[in-house]
């Protein structure tokens, strides 16, 4: 009885070391090393997060910027446009107010001038001396005036000019001229506009935008 308990005994020192033996070489040989690759997984995946938040943080960096520069790209193409539009604008106001308020008034003006008899005969009379010394007096003149000025002009025209003209002078009257005259031998011939001519001239000079080119800017005092 003695000698088998002892046997059993001796049986489960050895079994209890083989146990220990196995969870020692488990221990070593595959849990070890798997904690080891497991830190090791772990170290990696951290610092390949760490570089995708990086790379991210980067990213959005970049964008952030080019959002920015192109904000302010189309915030400066628009405060361009809106200049153009105002200076256009303002232009197109001072078209308009010009062609409502000055050219009506410098017309009227002009209209006034025009139609004084000292004025177109004083300007006939210029024309003629020199259009004589250019073509030469053995020419014909014919000279187109205007219709209603026929009563006025008509003998006091011929009385005037015709001792200039060695070759003849003839005055044809007509309603295609409304402010001048047409100055021409034969078939050819100039025609002197005292009216559009002279009102565009003056509408012109009343243009804010051609007046600036003649006179300097007052001064602040």
């Amino acid at each position: 009885m003695i000698k088998g308990e002892a046997r059993t005994r001796t049986r489960g020192v050895a079994m209890t070391r083989t146990l220990g033996d196995i969870t020692n070489e488990l221990k070593e040989k595959v849990l070890s090393p798997a904690k080891e690759e497991a830190e090791r997984m772990v170290g990696e995946a951290r610092s390949q997060a760490d570089h995708i938040i990086l790379e991210a943080k980067k990213e959005a960096a970049r964008i952030k910027e080019d959002a920015r520069q192109q904000a302010e790209l189309i915030l400066r193409q628009m405060e361009i446009d809106m200049d153009r539009a105002a200076r256009n604008f303002i232009l197109l106001v001072q078209e308009r107010l010009e062609g409502a308020i000055v050219r009506p008034v410098v017309e009227d003006e002009v209209k006034s001038v025009i139609d004084r008899e000292d004025f177109l005969s004083s300007a006939i009379d210029i024309l003629i001396k020199e259009f004589a010394l250019l073509q030469g007096k053995e020419n014909k003149i014919e000279i187109l005036l205007p219709e209603r000025k026929k009563e006025l002009l008509a003998k006091w025209f011929v009385d005037k000019f015709l001792h200039r003209v060695a070759g003849g002078l003839v005055v044809h009257f007509s309603d295609k001229v409304a402010f001048g005259f047409k100055l021409g031998i034969g078939e050819t011939g100039t025609y002197f506009n005292f009216g559009e001519g002279l009102v565009e001239v003056f509408s012109e000079f009343c243009s804010p935008r051609f007046r600036k080119h003649f006179f300097a800017p007052k001064e602040d005092s």
